[in-house]
């Protein structure tokens, strides 16, 4: 059976592989998404992985035993938020705030999800977790491409960040990760000496 600490070792160097590895993923991903006008479809093939690695980002640079448990439903949410594009896809233009994107990529949409999770505490877990990942798609999403009606049904207005703010957020989340990494590298994993050997060496000394 595999020990704790060994096991402990094997999520920090994943993750000290991985925080700087999905940093730059996300940078091609997006060179690549803005090189041309590309298909929506393509869009697509390059928007959702960017999504997906945005929130794998953020949960390294969270507790271990968060991401452990609530991976699966932050990642999910941070991609389902996008099934709204078909009304778009589908022709219906006035679906879309301003132009931009559908109304649902608002914060009003992470408020129905704690309310839910509030409200029904055997889904408490799963929602809470479904948010935050709805909530790490609008992050993205803000600083990407005709931005979000943000604040929606109070504003229509549409809100957008500079591309370097996403970034330079993404790259401080990778430090954190890799400093939270070091940190429980260098922790100490071997056991106190037992009282009797301990009183034994007081004695001797």
């Amino acid at each position: 059976m595999t020990s704790r600490p060994a096991v402990g070792g094997l999520v920090r160097n994943r993750t000290i592989v991985a925080a700087p590895t999905f940093l730059v993923l996300i940078v091609a991903l997006d060179v690549v998404q803005y090189s041309r006008n590309w298909p929506v479809p393509v869009v697509g093939l390059l928007d959702e992985p960017a999504h997906l690695l945005t929130a794998a980002l953020v949960l390294l640079a969270l507790p271990t035993r968060f991401w452990q448990r609530n991976a699966g439903w932050v990642l999910l949410g941070s991609v389902a938020l996008d099934i709204d594009h078909v009304p778009l896809f589908l022709g219906d233009a006035g679906f879309a705030v301003d132009g931009g994107r559908p109304p649902t990529h608002s914060l009003v949409t992470v408020v129905v999800l704690i309310l839910g999770a509030a409200a029904v505490p055997g889904l408490r877990r799963g929602l809470g977790a479904f948010a935050l990942g709805v909530g790490l798609h609008l992050l993205r999403d803000v600083a990407t491409g005709p931005g979000i009606p943000l604040l929606w049904p109070l504003a229509r207005a549409v809100v957008t960040v500079p591309y370097l703010a996403y970034l330079t957020l993404l790259g401080l989340l990778t430090g954190l990760a890799l400093v939270r990494a070091g940190l429980g590298h260098r922790s100490p994993t071997m056991n106190p000496l037992p009282a009797e050997q301990f009183d034994r060496r007081k004695t001797c000394g």
